[in-house]
């Protein structure tokens, strides 16, 4: 059985060329949504402590990417989930929400109240995640995924 734990993650335009290239197929094999190494890299995702990755500690280092949870300062009170993303061998195992308690832990000391974060329509089960953390649908997205459409959930940090 691995031992995968979530560790802080560097910002995206300082991964290395193959962190990048794990993400970019990790996101295509859960989401079914294409990244570019240059889309990847533009994220407007600052270097914290939220930011993070999951690895298997008994791989030797650099370990492969397994997870990614990438938040960014949104407004005043609001911080952003740009990414969040579990390789399916790992999902439904508790990781999803232990990433959730450790970033939420994170952005509340960082002044947070509120998170706010884009799914597609079709993936019931991430929002089924969210909305039992206390987020809900807010708007409709056309066009913002490639693949169909998508919702803006929003709620409190710590409901």
């Amino acid at each position: 059985m691995p031992r995968l734990e979530w560790v802080p993650g560097p910002e995206p335009k300082r991964l290395t060329e193959d962190g990048a290239t794990q993400i970019i197929e990790l996101f295509l094999a859960e989401t079914g949504e294409i990244y570019s190494d240059v889309s990847i890299r533009h994220l407007p995702i600052p270097a914290w402590d939220a930011n993070l990755i999951l690895i298997d500690l008994d791989q030797p280092s650099p370990q492969p990417i397994q997870g990614v949870l990438w938040a960014t300062p949104f407004k005043d009170t609001i911080v952003r989930v740009a990414a969040f993303v579990i390789c399916e061998t790992h999902q439904s195992k508790g990781l999803g929400n232990i990433a959730w308690e450790r970033f939420r832990q994170i952005a509340s000391e960082s002044g947070y109240h509120e998170v706010q974060l884009e799914v597609k329509a079709n993936n019931t089960g991430a929002q089924r995640f969210y909305k039992l953390r206390g987020l809900t649908v807010r708007q409709e997205l056309v066009g913002y995924y490639q693949s169909g459409l998508g919702y803006m959930m929003r709620g409190p940090l710590n409901p």
